[in-house]
């Protein structure tokens, strides 16, 4: 994968970028396809849930209620 052939997902105007506009900070990828790259908000959601729900993240989970200032981070 060549860096023309890649693509990112620019997170503050929610749009593919080719990896030629010099990713920002406000991007995450890099991804092989615009398609991948179009659908990684979701897919990083879908990760971030199975995470939560995985014995991983048990030990914050616990942190986070013992220092429960009312947040809400699900």
């Amino acid at each position: 994968m060549t860096p023309a052939q890649t693509y990112w997902y620019n997170l503050t105007t929610q749009s593919v970028q080719r990896a030629d506009e010099r990713p920002s900070e406000d991007t995450i990828g890099p991804f092989a396809s615009a398609e991948e790259a179009e659908e990684s908000p979701a897919t990083l959601l879908e990760y971030a849930r199975a995470w939560l729900e995985s014995e991983e993240s048990e030990r914050y989970r616990e942190m986070g209620a013992e220092s429960d200032d009312g947040t809400d981070l699900v």
